[in-house]
């Protein structure tokens, strides 16, 4: 395998996992609107608060394996081209294990702060 071949496979993997994570953007916007009508609302029960809080940790989760998927797309490419000694293998090598890489540690915690948002909104008294 060429090491046109191996980005473009990336490229390829990437293009399918962004639209998973357009996805879990729109069912994290989903999950903000619910609690934040559960948090306006005068008369919710406990039903809708745990079945709201069940499905923003559910999405929250996807996202967290959508990132993680990311992630092992941009590993395989880099660990191909080290294989087969490509001259851009060394500055790919590098990226995934930076902190500000798909599916490293920031965006892990940013997802955990969206989660804890929003049932921060959910379980709060208005």
């Amino acid at each position: 395998m060429t090491e046109y071949q191996i980005f473009n496979l990336m490229y390829v993997g990437f293009i399918s996992n962004s639209m998973y994570f357009v996805g879990m953007v729109l069912l994290t916007w989903l999950g903000f609107r619910m609690a934040n009508n559960i948090f306006n609302s005068t008369d919710v029960n406990m039903t809708a608060k745990v079945f709201t809080s069940i499905y923003c940790v559910l999405v929250g989760i996807m996202l967290f394996y959508t990132q993680q998927i990311g992630a092992a797309i941009l590993e395989t490419a880099a660990n191909n081209l080290v294989a087969i000694e490509a001259a851009s293998a060394e500055r790919m090598s590098t990226y995934p294990n930076s902190p500000l890489s798909v599916g490293g540690p920031v965006q892990t915690f940013f997802v955990l702060l969206v989660v804890v948002f929003q049932l921060a909104i959910v379980w709060s008294k208005k």
